[in-house]
Parts: C-alpha cells; sequence; structure tokens
C-alpha cells in the first residue's frame, strides 16, 4: 500500500518538525509515550523496572529511542529493507508484530502533541506499510 505523492510530502513534513532537534529527542518523545503503558513497558528489559519519572533525559531510552528513528527515517525515505531488518530482530528478541503495533499509538501521541494531528492520516498508512513490511521479517 503505497502513500500518495501528498501523503508522504505530509509525512515528511512532519517528520522533518517532529526530529528538528535530532532523533534522539524525538525518540525519547516516542518512547515516554510508549512507556506510559505498563504492559508495554513490562517488555523492555532495559526500561522496565526504571519508574516512569526517571525515564526522561535515560540515556539508554534516547539511544535506543534513536535507533527507532533511525529505522523510521529510512523507512520513510524508501528503504523497505530498514523495516524488514528490525522484523527480524524482534522476532529474534521473542517479540510479536502485534506488540511492535503498539508504537503507532505513541507516534500519534508525540504528533498530536506537536501540533500534527492533521499528518496522522498520512502516518497511519505509513505505519500499516511499515507493519506489513516488518512482518515479512518474521
Amino acid at each position: 500500500m503505497a502513500l500518495s505523492a501528498a501523503e508522504l510530502a505530509t509525512v515528511k513534513q512532519a517528520w522533518a518538525k517532529l526530529t528538528a532537534s535530532s532523533f534522539e529527542d524525538a525518540g525519547e518523545k516516542v518512547f515516554l509515550a510508549l512507556l506510559k503503558d505498563p504492559n508495554i513497558k513490562a517488555n523492555f528489559k532495559k526500561f522496565k523496572d526504571i519508574p516512569e519519572a526517571s525515564l526522561p533525559g535515560n540515556a539508554d531510552m534516547r539511544a535506543h529511542g534513536k535507533k527507532v528513528c533511525t529505522v523510521l527515517d529510512k523507512f520513510i525515505k524508501g528503504d523497505d529493507g530498514a523495516a524488514k531488518s528490525t522484523g527480524t530482530m524482534h522476532k529474534g528478541l521473542g517479540m510479536s508484530n502485534d506488540q511492535i503495533g503498539a508504537m503507532r499509538g505513541a507516534l500519534v501521541a508525540v504528533l498530536n502533541d506537536a501540533g500534527e494531528g492533521g499528518a496522522v492520516p498520512a502516518w497511519n498508512k505509513l505505519f500499516d506499510h511499515f507493519m506489513e513490511v516488518h512482518k515479512t521479517g518474521y
């Protein structure tokens, strides 16, 4: 499911705003939103025992967020291999494709917080495609 040129432009514009300061900053925002759910947080060995109030600024979380943003950046630029190899890695870690799908809610929250709620439909379409490709790595 390919995005139209207008949808891709919308995604890229919102992505540029989200990542303007750095992938670390954007990744931190995404993971702070994602890890608010204790059921999701329990899946992350590095973060599950860290109190929520201690997560902002956590170097490991920021580094992991940077990795996620790097994969998303490559995918937005047309590199489906980034999503597929990430799927293979997640499979090796014992994570299901559905567990990775939880990232959608965090991305939507961060888009809304950044004033980019209008980009959510295009991002949902992008994320659907990401998850299709991610699943091929399993």
